[in-house]
């Protein structure tokens, strides 16, 4: 099988954790020793001194830079990246199910799963019970170049809390079912959705 995810990308996800931090760490020093520097001169000050206005600028200044550098560097950035770390690391310690189905497409969707951005690769497979075909998604990480996916191609593949994290290519552009009620609908890449038309036409030939 082909591993999505190696070593080397939980090593480069823990490494951008840590610089991020760093940074955080250095804007937030800088700021405490700006607000210990402001309180020092400002209690050094004569009452009522003209100059007492100085400090209280520049902590109301620094103060105001400082929340919006957390919004938008903690509660954006780091966020992003945490919620990335996290995926990774589980995906290295969580339990992961093997799975065999037919490929359909993939789902360009504006798509996040637990904070990490993804592409859903829709699947049929044949549920025993209701004896029909049913829909599956599984989750590529939005990251890493599309697997070398093609309507109709029978795949074995390993998911950890829903995302791809190895595939096999069992059988090329095997039997292409109807489609599910338009579930892959627009939302394919041309090239799946190429793939499958042209296997949907060869099967109607067979057909007749």
């Amino acid at each position: 099988m082909e591993r999505v995810f190696n070593d080397e990308d939980f090593n480069a996800i823990v490494d951008q954790r840590k610089r991020v931090l760093r940074v955080f760490y250095i804007v937030l020093g800088a700021y405490i020793l700006l607000a210990a520097a402001s309180l020092i001169y400002y209690t050094s000050l004569p009452y009522k001194d003209k100059m007492q206005a100085l400090p209280k600028a520049a902590m109301f200044i620094s103060t105001a830079l400082f929340v919006v550098f957390l919004f938008l560097y903690m509660g954006i950035k780091y966020h992003r990246v945490n919620k990335y770390y996290k995926m990774m690391y589980h995906l290295s310690e969580g339990m992961k199910n093997v799975e065999e189905n037919y490929f359909v497409g993939f789902e360009l969707n504006d798509l996040q799963k637990d904070g990490v951005d993804a592409i859903s690769c829709v699947f049929k497979t044949w549920s025993k019970k209701k004896k029909e075909w049913m829909r599956r998604e599984a989750y590529w990480d939005a990251e890493k170049p599309l697997p070398p996916f093609e309507a109709g191609d029978f795949v074995r593949y390993v998911v950890q809390s829903n995302f791809v994290v190895a595939f096999e290519i069992l059988k090329r552009g095997g039997e292409v079912f109807e489609d599910m009620s338009g579930a892959a609908g627009a939302g394919f890449t041309a090239g799946s959705a190429g793939s499958a038309a042209d296997g949907a036409d060869s099967a109607d030939e067979e057909n007749k």
